[in-house]
């Protein structure tokens, strides 16, 4: 009787243990599922007026319309810019809430055309902080603890500096004595003052790296009829501070490729060519560097697009897994190019990675 006390004693331990794993189980693979219903619907979507959208298809999700800056009247028409819409579980558990953008028609020019970019920055940029060496021993940079890579200097001693010539001449006349620096620093204006220190080669020194322009050669994505553009597809960073670089102005030129440095795992591609930076050879202004690519207006389109046609846009949400094109200029030659499309994330953390292909094409 003791022994089959002990085996059921056992036995119950075994069945309630059981039933907790099997709880947790359940409450896992709901969390699972409910995480993957919520990526698998947009966070936004755009859509033209009038327009019906299905946000889940195959799945049990019902929508119901609540405004954000629009309004429903009573026909159930929206009269506004945007709406959001609520996502529920078999109309009942909340999903969540997208905001839908209602956006007009438009035709735009798909590129896929290399060009060039000049850039001035807004201030003279701060590269590095460097030491000093001085009567044979190298001592710590005035700038050490006070200015720091990715600082703008807008100006010294109260007047306006934009290129680093200008600074350089304002230390070297300073004889020493304590310098007042504006400075922008991610978006945030501060005043510091520094002294230079005088060098063994006889020349005043803040120990900072500085620079103040950025070239390069980027790829157009599109132009739209107005000559609105956008390009690269991700923001133009400094290689030394890797931020976004602030622009005082910016121009968009012709170029020509000589070669492409083909990407491999873990390192990116590069072009590589030539720009002419003469009036004749300027196409337009950038205006803006974002995270997700670089805006502006051309006021003529490159030579390579001239023949180009305009294309209507579509949305994410109609992108699907399968065959599609890209479209890129080779050799001087722009030509589409098959790809496998193998996933589509509506709901990417970096916005200019939401799809993943494979090229197709020999």
């Amino acid at each position: 009787m003791e022994r089959w006390g002990v085996d059921m004693q056992v036995l119950k331990k075994y069945q309630k243990y059981r039933r907790k794993s099997f709880l947790l189980f359940c409450v896992m693979l709901i969390c699972s599922a409910y995480l993957w219903l919520v990526d698998a619907i947009p966070d936004t979507i755009s859509i033209l007026r009038g327009e019906e959208v299905t946000l889940a298809e195959d799945l049990p999700v019902t929508t119901k319309l609540e405004t954000v800056d629009g309004t429903i009247s009573s026909s159930g028409n929206i009269n506004g810019n945007s709406y959001e819409v609520s996502c529920r579980l078999f109309g009942i558990i909340p999903v969540k809430r997208v905001t839908v953008y209602i956006v007009k028609e438009a035709q735009v020019i798909p590129c896929g055309t290399p060009f060039g970019i000049y850039i001035h920055t807004d201030g003279v940029l701060v590269v590095d902080i460097s030491d000093i060496v001085q009567n044979g021993i190298t001592v710590e940079s005035p700038a050490a603890h006070i200015l720091k890579p990715g600082d703008y200097i807008t100006a010294v001693n109260g007047t306006t500096v934009s290129e680093k010539e200008e600074v350089q001449q304002a230390v070297a006349q300073s004889s020493g004595e304590v310098m007042r620096l504006s400075v922008m620093r991610e978006g945030e204006p501060l005043e510091c003052e520094l002294c230079p220190i005088l060098n063994d080669t006889g020349n005043y020194q803040l120990g900072v790296w500085v620079r103040d322009d950025l070239a390069g050669i980027g790829t157009l994505t599109y132009v739209d009829a107005d000559g609105r553009f956008g390009a690269l597809g991700h923001g133009i960073t400094d290689v030394d501070v890797e931020r976004l670089v602030s622009m005082k102005s910016a121009t968009a030129y012709q170029a020509e490729i000589l070669s492409i440095i083909r990407g491999e795992k873990g390192s990116p591609g590069e072009l590589v060519g030539q720009i002419y930076y003469t009036p004749a050879n300027e196409i337009g202004e950038i205006t803006k560097n974002t995270k997700n690519g670089i805006f502006g207006r051309l006021d003529g389109l490159p030579d390579l697009l001239q023949e180009a046609s305009a294309m209507e846009i579509g949305f994410k949400q109609e992108i699907k897994t399968g065959s599609a094109q890209i479209l890129v200029t080779l050799e001087d030659t722009r030509q589409l190019y098959d790809i496998m499309i193998s996933d589509v994330d509506l709901n990417p953390q970096e916005a200019n990675k939401g799809i993943a292909f494979q090229v197709a094409d020999d």
